[in-house]
């Protein structure tokens, strides 16, 4: 791996010695495979995520799952039809604690899959770092393991807020380029430790085969924990660019945007050898952000619908503007449980196959002198909200 030292100790952060009961703390990675059979291309996410893990360190409890509180003689009262029946309380509302691992493929005809567990089942290293659940194993260099899930799982399940179908992967990953900055408070913390990674190995969905090849992986890894999911999450992360000024691939390059930190975005980069970075943790005279994430009209040519993800950023030095387009019919929406309980979730568009453009400026003196207008493509891009969550 080439990640330093701070970004791998960060990276394991809240497994060992962390006794705190409430809370998220989150793993994902992002990468590129080629169906073995067609030649089709796909993008695919896994993710590991700590829930509130030692509220229910023996079970795995899902804020969804009903929890019946209706005693015997509340039973007889209710068959009795009186009165008292009417105050019966049928269910009972717990704040989630899980382990959850999450995997699947985004772009058309997507989906996921997801296996629940206690923290009981947890077993981990710090020196080297490895982490297993079930048959599920994330070490410093290799990602291994499977989900199945029934039909009629999901049926008597709706609490899994997924689909069912059946995933394995067995990846190798190499970190290329890592950041162990990107926000922080006092409770919460998000950085791209693997912006750009190498991924390489297997992954199937339902009986179809992908090849993941490092070149072609177009690999993303990154943290976040804290106390809660924000309220409004804003995505997007590539390394998957071709300039068009010199009609290069731009193999040094990848970029990751996230928020909203106190409606404030982060921007972490690499452009050919080139750190740049603004956090939103930082003073507000060190940048302004402006973003938005909107659905754009149809065209004279009757095209689609999309979504647009737009990203401004302007400093003292550095003026970046980035826009990205998905089709409507390439998202995927999918809810994902919060800390907070009271059955709240935060609800996510999400894609990985997004297209636009950056454009890259720095200030000389009273000009601006353009570094790089570069095509981008395949991109993950994501944008939700919290709300109350139905099922």
């Amino acid at each position: 791996m080439a990640s330093s030292k701070k970004s791998i100790k960060l990276s394991k952060f809240g497994l060992n010695a962390n006794k705190k009961k409430t809370g998220i703390n989150l793993w994902r990675c992002f990468f590129n495979g080629t169906e073995k059979s067609t030649g089709a291309e796909a993008t695919f996410f896994i993710e590991v995520e700590l829930l509130n893990p030692w509220i229910s360190p023996t079970e795995a409890m899902l804020g969804f799952a009903p929890r019946v509180t209706i005693k015997e003689e509340d039973l007889q009262y209710a068959l009795a039809g009186t009165e008292s029946a009417q105050g019966i309380q049928s269910e009972r509302i717990v704040q989630p604690s899980y382990i959850v691992v999450r995997a699947g493929k985004l772009g058309s005809e997507p989906k996921q899959v997801c296996a629940y567990h206690s923290m009981k089942s947890l077993k981990y290293t710090v020196k080297p770092f490895s982490l297993s659940v079930g048959n599920k194993l994330f070490t410093e260099e290799k990602i291994t393991g499977f989900i199945n899930i029934t039909e009629g799982e999901i049926i008597n399940h709706p609490e899994y807020l997924c689909e069912n179908g059946f995933v394995s992967w067995d990846l190798n990953y190499d970190i290329l380029k890592d950041y162990s900055e990107g926000y922080s408070n006092k409770t919460d913390r998000w950085f791209p430790f693997g912006m750009k990674t190498a991924f390489s190995g297997t992954f199937s969905i339902d009986g179809d085969e992908y090849i993941v090849e490092p070149k072609k992986s177009y690999g993303y890894m990154d943290r976040y924990w804290g106390k809660s999911l924000p309220d409004v999450w804003f995505h997007i992360s590539s390394s998957n660019l071709q300039s068009i000024i010199s009609g290069k691939t731009l193999f040094d390059t990848a970029f990751s945007i996230q928020g909203a930190f106190d409606d404030k975005v982060s921007f972490v980069g690499n452009f050919e050898g080139s750190d740049i970075s603004f956090c939103a943790d930082s003073p507000d005279r060190k940048y302004t952000a402006v973003w938005n994430c909107v659905q754009t009209p149809e065209n004279e040519d009757k095209d689609e619908n999309k979504l647009h993800w737009s990203v401004s950023i302007n400093s003292k030095i550095w003026v970046i503007d980035v826009d990205l387009y998905c089709k409507l019919s390439d998202l995927y929406n999918r809810s994902i449980e919060t800390p907070d309980g009271d059955r709240k979730v935060l609800n996510v568009l999400q894609s990985g196959t997004a297209v636009g453009e950056i454009k890259l400026f720095k200030r000389v003196k009273r000009t601006l002198e353009q570094i790089e207008y570069a095509k981008i493509v395949k991109a993950n891009c994501e944008f939700g909200h919290t709300e109350e969550g139905e099922i």
